[in-house]
């Protein structure tokens, strides 16, 4: 039977990918996942249910689960310097760029 083994494939793109991107906040940096997880897809895709509801504790709430993924073991140290939504939005917008992404592309569609 063959396998499929991503943990290969994974260090192959991290190679060609070199360094992860990094976030400058209240005079720290923080390194993100060296590629975008897909759980901030999937949260991009309540986010949009959300602002469509005029949900604002959903778009609080998925907003926080973006940052969870992004920050991983740091967030609450990210927390703590206190963003505004206004930085969180910044922050969504930004992010497919980091991960080298035009706005609207889907990280499936890039293989």
């Amino acid at each position: 039977m063959t396998s499929v083994d991503l943990d290969i494939a994974r260090a192959a793109r991290a190679e060609a990918n070199g360094e992860a991107p990094t976030v400058k906040f209240g005079g720290l940096t923080f390194e993100l996942p060296p590629e975008m997880p897909f759980a901030i897809v999937e949260s991009i895709r309540d986010l949009n249910k959300a602002q469509e509801d005029s949900d604002g504790l959903a778009v609080a709430g998925v907003l926080s689960a973006i940052a969870q993924a992004l920050f991983r073991s740091r967030y609450q140290e990210f927390l703590d310097l206190g963003p505004s939504m206004t930085d969180m939005q910044a922050l969504l917008e930004n992010v497919s760029g980091l991960y080298g992404m035009n706005a609207g592309e889907s990280p499936a569609s890039e293989g």
